[in-house]
């Protein structure tokens, strides 16, 4: 999966965003990780565009997935996008446009690697978007999360109705094929991987945030508690049930609570706990998919009409909402005493790291979790909780935890360390001016360059000092006398700009040489 070109033509709610081209470079299978950056001010559309293309997409699946259709779904933006798949090891180039003109429809063309055009039935249009969509989000960064959060309610709402009664064993299930990872999804994430994930490079990971594996967790599962639904409780699909008696056979021990239906697992883990897990779950994604679908399952817990009030105020973008936080003792999944150990032997309870090892491990984790073909992730400020050390390595770390397996990256950053790792081909510098988005490469190469040149190039700084410190120097520099910078220049920190001021000083303490040097110059 790579993205060639995106024209939105027209977003009636993005309006800055109106007119925007961009092209994208194209590199061979299993070559360096190279992701797309988007740097620049608050505000300036990065966030836009990721969302964008999550709504793009979440419509192309309406549109052509055979399960769960959507009748005529509807879509606020007018676009041309192509891109490269791989399917069975043969590339595909796929273009797409829309129009919002009354009765015009998706034009979807796909074309072999010879630019040959291949007819391609509607039914089969499934096959040729991505396989995974995966977003990131660092806090409660709702412009990304829209797309997600709607597709996440269109297939609780799915799963709902399948697990009635008159339903059950008719309506067929699918895979979902959007994933927002946040603060909520994180504890799932980090479990699935630290369990069944590659063990060489999840140890790179835990080697990172300074732990050993993971020591023990508890999953609670309950579905007729005194906050589920009052006449039919919750209702669970054939998979749910096999899924949650899995977990009963994997689990060290359990209890059972009947009146509310409601099972406490815990796992400790050791080599027997890990093989059970392993054998009804075969990989992190398997796994976690499973935790997933059964934690679609709060949301049945809110009641209808406030579902279908906050969607409506969500189509008509009066205002950007969520659905409310589950109570975790009304949940029909949560997670409890997650307990990490630490290479000195001791443990450490999951919620007691800090939000930068939180968001290390929610986001590595993701990338170890999903690496298969043909996936798009679309990951916004993933690096704002980290130390500068763990910045400056970021880029270095993804490059050793991801696979190459025809997948595409977009990240949206603040962070010069990231642009500073990254080839200029691949950054892409956005600015607002006056209602307008302009988009540009940077000038030089950015790959190895030094803060100064990123920092002016991206923020329009001219110099890397914080403000207060750099307005004094320079303040000196130009109006400053002898004895003001003598008394001054020992209370600032090594600089150029300090280099500047002892120059200056020297200049002033023999005019002389410094006449006769510009003489000569």
């Amino acid at each position: 999966m790579k993205i060639l070109h995106i024209h939105i033509i027209e977003h009636p709610e993005k309006p800055l965003l109106n007119g925007l081209q961009l092209d994208f470079p194209i590199e061979e299978t299993g070559t360096t990780f190279h992701p797309n950056i988007f740097i620049g001010v608050n505000g300036s559309g990065k966030s836009q565009l990721l969302e964008t293309l999550a709504e793009i997409f979440l419509y192309l699946d309406r549109l052509y997935r055979k399960v769960n259709k959507v009748s005529n779904p509807s879509i606020p933006v007018r676009f041309e996008l192509d891109y490269l798949i791989t399917i069975k090891k043969k590339n595909y180039f796929v273009s797409v446009s829309h129009s919002i003109e009354k009765n015009k429809q998706t034009e979807f063309i796909v074309r072999t690697d010879k630019k040959k055009i291949i007819d391609v039935p509607i039914d089969e249009r499934i096959n040729y978007l991505p396989s995974k969509v995966v977003g990131y989000t660092s806090g409660d960064n709702e412009t990304l999360s829209l797309p997600f959060t709607d597709y996440y309610d269109e297939y609780a709402k799915y799963t709902a109705k399948r697990a009635k009664p008159e339903n059950k064993d008719k309506l067929e299930d699918y895979n979902p094929r959007f994933y927002l990872m946040d603060y909520n999804t994180n504890i799932g994430v980090v479990i699935s991987n630290l369990i069944l994930g590659k063990a060489a490079k999840v140890k790179k990971l835990t080697n990172y945030v300074g732990i050993a594996g993971l020591k023990s967790f508890q999953i609670v599962i309950q579905t007729k508690h005194t906050a589920a639904p009052a006449k039919s409780k919750v209702q669970l699909t054939k998979e749910l049930e096999t899924w949650i008696q899995q977990l009963k056979n994997a689990a060290t021990c359990y209890q059972y609570f009947k009146k509310e239906n409601k099972y406490v697992l815990d796992f400790f883990m050791h080599d027997a706990t890990r093989n059970a897990l392993k054998h009804f779950f075969d990989s992190p994604l398997a796994f976690y998919t499973a935790l997933y679908k059964i934690e679609l399952l709060n949301n049945l817990i809110i009641k209808d009409s406030h579902l279908a009030e906050i969607k409506k105020k969500r189509e008509q973008r009066r205002l950007i909402i969520k659905p409310p936080t589950v109570a975790e003792q009304d949940k029909v999944l949560s997670y409890s005493e997650v307990k990490l150990k630490l290479k000195n032997g001791d443990s450490v309870d999951y919620l007691n790291l800090s939000d930068g090892e939180h968001q290390l491990l929610n986001i590595c984790g993701t990338l170890l979790m999903s690496g298969f073909e043909n996936s798009l992730y679309l990951l916004d400020e993933p690096e704002t909780h980290f130390n500068p050390k763990w910045r400056r390595e970021f880029i270095s770390l993804l490059t050793e935890l991801v696979s190459n397996d025809n997948q595409d990256y977009f990240l949206t950053s603040h962070s010069p360390f990231i642009v500073a790792d990254t080839k200029r081909e691949y950054v892409y510098v956005f600015r607002k001016q006056k209602n307008k988005l302009d988009v540009e490469w940077p000038v030089k190469e950015t790959y190895g360059s030094d803060f100064d040149y990123i920092l002016q190039s991206a923020f329009d700084l001219d110099s890397s000092l914080s403000k207060k410190s750099y307005d004094e120097m320079q303040s000196l520099l130009k109006n400053g006398t002898q004895k003001q910078i003598e008394d001054s220049i020992n209370e600032f920190g090594e600089s150029a700009e300090k280099l500047f001021l002892y120059k200056k000083l020297q200049d002033l303490k023999s005019p002389g040489k410094s006449s006769k040097r510009k003489k000569r110059v």
